[in-house]
């Protein structure tokens, strides 16, 4: 019955293929997620199990199992909304192996085809586009798979009224072997007349080798954050926020601020280390979600990766910030290599600037799991390069959980917060300093409330929307502290 049977058996503790299945032991031979049916699942489990078990719902029609005389086995599992998934356990008697991961499904499009994703434990490996309104097989490509492995179909661009959708009939997982492409037929060598049959002499002896055991591999460690990270400073710290300079020249330090934001491209090595020496704690700005122009590394972001405009700025657009979980992802290599301009400059942490697609993004691409996970990633890997990092806006966010099992306020170091006070959205922050780190918050249009943010232990300024250098034309810079 289609992708949604395996996982209904896997959920009963059952597999698709039992010891009674021809291609069991080696999984040899393509199976498909339609090879049992839920009534089979029912006999091992001895309940009834619902559609919600496999399909993950959202609201409304968001996922259903439909009955379908054109679909293999007569059943189809329809995904409506942004999100929803069906889930295929690949069994436990299956070899390890490279398999070509094929989807036979059919599109109700509307306004656009649907597209959905192929995930391996919540890691996307693939993605297509679903175009023919009748079944048809498409391939997401060849993949290594082991048993147990956990593999969904997603879908990602669901729209308010439901009427774009797919309808998935079967999963289709093909063993990928040397016999693929044929072997040229050898050219028989012409005949030649036969030589007088030599005599022969027995051959000398030759002592077997001593067999000499292989090593064993030497397994590889997992990557470890790089110790000796310099932490912000917490309580009551003043700072400023400077990443409209531009240059060195116009970077200034007002009397008693004790911690600067400035723009990592812009300013110089020798400017960082100058206010190191001043023992001003150094932040560099990076913009992690989304494009610039302009940049030295502007580029080498393909286009695939830029999924919106910005509105408020144009020129710039927000990216599809999935791509760090994809092998050889093009987005994991640019911040890699940013983080690493940071720390070579001699910078202290990073403030990683867009890290809110899931808002910012219409048509549901980047769900706000997703957009954890990713800005859990950040951190992550910043901390890898030797930095700190604060979390960036998002204050709905701060207890919120990656795929490692973190909240962002376990992961990140403090946190720069845009207009708490304008928006009413001062009291999350307070999450941090409740765990001894470091809480920012700026305003642009009110009035500083300075007994709230004091109350709060949260450091507000006030600043000039350009956030521009202090030797700058149109710098301002109010203060609580």
């Amino acid at each position: 019955m289609l992708l949604v049977t395996a996982s209904l058996l896997s959920a009963c503790g059952t597999s698709v293929l039992s010891s009674a299945d021809p291609v069991a032991p080696s999984a040899e031979a393509s199976f498909q997620a339609e090879q049992a049916t839920v009534e089979r699942a029912t006999q091992f489990s001895g309940e009834q199990l619902q559609p919600q078990t496999v399909v993950q719902p959202g609201t409304l029609r968001d996922a259903e199992i439909i009955d379908d005389p054109a679909a293999s086995g007569g059943k189809a599992v329809g995904l409506y909304s942004t999100g929803s998934s069906v889930r295929f356990t690949v069994p436990a008697t299956t070899k390890a192996g490279s398999y070509l991961i094929r989807v036979k499904a059919l599109a109700e499009a509307y306004q656009g085809n649907p597209v959905v994703a192929l995930r391996r434990g919540g890691v996307e490996l693939a993605r297509l586009e679903i175009k023919s309104a009748t079944y048809a097989t498409v391939s997401f490509g060849k993949f290594t798979l082991a048993p147990g492995d956990r593999l969904s179909v997603v879908f990602l661009n669901g729209e308010q009224t439901w009427n774009r959708g797919t309808l998935i009939d079967e999963l289709l997982i093909d063993p990928v072997t040397a016999a693929t492409t044929p072997a040229p037929t050898p050219t028989p060598p012409k005949p030649t007349p036969p030589a007088p049959t030599p005599v022969p002499t027995p051959p000398a002896p030759v002592p077997a080798p001593t067999p000499v055991p292989a090593p064993a591999p030497t397994p590889t460690p997992p990557a470890a954050p790089t110790t000796g990270l310099k932490l912000p400073p917490t309580g009551t710290v003043s700072w400023d926020w400077q990443i409209g300079a531009g240059s060195d020249s116009n970077v200034t330090v007002p009397s008693g601020v004790k911690l600067i934001d400035l723009d990592g491209f812009d300013i110089s090595a020798a400017k960082v280390a100058q206010l190191n020496s001043q023992g001003v704690y150094t932040v560099c700005y990076l913009d992690v979600g989304s494009y610039e122009p302009g940049r030295p590394d502007s580029a080498q972001y393909p286009s695939y990766l830029k999924i919106q405009q910005d509105p408020d700025w144009p020129a710039e657009y927000f990216l599809d910030v999935n791509d760090v979980f994809k092998p050889n992802s093009v987005l994991a290599i640019i911040l890699k290599n940013r983080f690493k301009m940071c720390k070579d400059k001699g910078f202290a942490a990073i403030e990683p600037d867009n890290l809110q697609n899931d808002e910012n993004v219409s048509g549901g691409k980047i769900t706000t799991q997703q957009q954890i996970d990713f800005n859990g990633w950040v951190a992550d890997q910043a901390h890898a390069a030797g930095l700190a990092v604060l979390q960036k806006n998002g204050p709905d966010k701060i207890l919120l959980k990656d795929r490692t099992g973190k909240m962002m306020v376990e992961k990140f170091d403090g946190i720069l917060n845009e207009e708490c006070q304008q928006y009413g959205e001062c009291a999350p922050l307070a999450e941090y300093v409740k765990r001894g780190k470091l809480a920012l918050n700026t305003e642009y249009k009110s009035a500083l409330d300075c007994n709230l943010s004091n109350s709060l232990k949260i450091n507000t300024i006030r600043k000039d929307l350009n956030l521009a250098g202090g030797n700058a034309s149109g710098y301002k810079r109010e203060s609580c502290n």
